[in-house]
């Protein structure tokens, strides 16, 4: 329950903030609540793995 606690808050701002968007990570599910598919992506993996590539886009 503690993980919901920190997201719904991020999820409400995302779906009241114009130019917001939400990016999140977690290794064991992909969930994006349906009031801000157009404005965030949900990533199933591993963090480190997932920055790891970022940086390596990036570069």
């Amino acid at each position: 329950m503690t993980p919901m606690f920190i997201q719904e808050p991020f999820w409400a701002l995302t779906n009241n903030l114009p130019g917001a968007y939400d990016v999140m990570v977690n290794r064991d599910y992909q969930f994006l609540p349906q009031q801000i598919e157009d404005k965030g992506v949900a990533i199933k993996g591993d963090i480190a793995k997932v920055l790891k590539d970022v940086r390596q886009q990036l570069n």
